[in-house]
């Protein structure tokens, strides 16, 4: 349901191209609703930063915003024993299913929204997923289940072993369960069909502000792990950076529309923004996207961070020109 709050805004807000910046509930996530979008960025943050976004990354939301984008932000999981990635990922697009029809039915009831908006808010190919730290390990178990469905089946049973069990299908499935709802949904709010990607985020840019998935610091070339507490638990998450790691590798037709950014004087992700970097160079489609800024680990929580908005607005520019091109190319 939308929020009274959002139920309060006035009708004129839409009306002005310069609408103020700022953020609304809705379902549990917020969105900043741009009156002339040209993508939906969605956002899931770090550890601890993550989980109080709005304050953490607010500078940085101010600066995509003014470039044009929606931005959705999803709230980090707040207990550091979520351990069920899968959950937390799976849980994401669901997410995204739901914010679909609450902004869907919240501009279709303003009745000021155009066409071309309400068609931008409709296609599958203008969400884009932007992480930070170990919020892009969702965005790549999501990139990972957008394989084909038997290959999908064939590189976590490779993968997982015994830990592809049926509480990881059930979560898979329930993904369907949320998108079939949802374009039943808006079909009959629009009173015509709405059908939606099957394939999970498959098609839809992303880009990886200092990923982190492997729990490690790299100082001088050499790789400790992290003195966070919670780091002996490896083995409980699921999956584990081992498995994370073999899925990424065994997906070769995929991550051809990721974007890497990474920090110079960052220690804490060098060592999976290596492992990333390596292996997408693999990919058939095109060269890798990666882009290393000056910076720390924690860069995108800063304030100064003009050159950094524009550097992802521009890798998202260069990612929709390789969707459309994908499109003109024989199958």
């Amino acid at each position: 349901m939308i929020s009274d709050y959002s139920k309060n805004i006035k009708l004129s807000q839409f009306q002005d191209t310069q609408e103020q910046f700022c953020f609304r509930r809705f379902s549990k996530s917020w969105v900043a609703i741009n009156p002339n979008p040209k993508g939906i960025i969605q956002f899931i943050g770090s550890f601890v930063f993550g989980s109080f976004p709005l304050n953490s990354y607010k500078y940085l939301f101010q600066n995509l915003f003014e470039q044009g984008y929606t931005i959705f932000v999803f709230r980090f999981p707040f207990s550091p024993l979520e351990f069920n990635h899968w959950r937390v990922a799976t849980n994401l697009l669901k997410e995204e299913y739901a914010l679909r029809v609450e902004i869907i039915k919240f501009l279709t009831q303003n009745g000021k929204i155009s066409d071309r908006n309400l068609e931008i808010y409709l296609k599958d190919s203008n969400y884009y997923w932007l992480g930070h730290s170990l919020g892009c390990k969702y965005i790549t178990l999501l990139e990972i289940l957008s394989n084909d469905p038997s290959q999908r089946k064939l590189i976590l049973q490779n993968s997982l072993g015994d830990r592809y069990n049926d509480q990881l299908i059930s979560s898979i499935n329930s993904v369907d369960i949320s998108r079939e709802k949802a374009e039943q949904e808006i079909s009959e709010l629009l009173n015509k069909a709405v059908n939606f990607n099957q394939f999970f985020i498959k098609n839809q840019p992303s880009i990886l502000l200092a990923p982190e998935i492997s729990n490690t610091v790299t100082v001088h070339g050499v790789t400790f792990p992290t003195t966070n507490p919670f780091s002996n638990f490896e083995l409980l998450v699921s999956p584990n950076a081992r498995e994370t790691k073999s899925m990424i590798a065994q997906s070769k037709n995929l991550f051809n529309l990721t974007g890497i950014i990474s920090f110079t004087q960052d220690c804490i992700a060098r060592d999976d923004v290596n492992f990333l970097t390596q292996h997408t160079i693999l990919r058939p489609f095109c060269p890798p996207l990666y882009k290393e800024l000056f910076g720390w680990h924690f860069e995108p929580n800063g304030i100064q961070i003009q050159h950094l908005g524009t550097c992802i607005d521009q890798i998202f520019t260069v990612l929709r020109q390789r969707q459309e091109s994908r499109k003109t190319q024989p199958k």
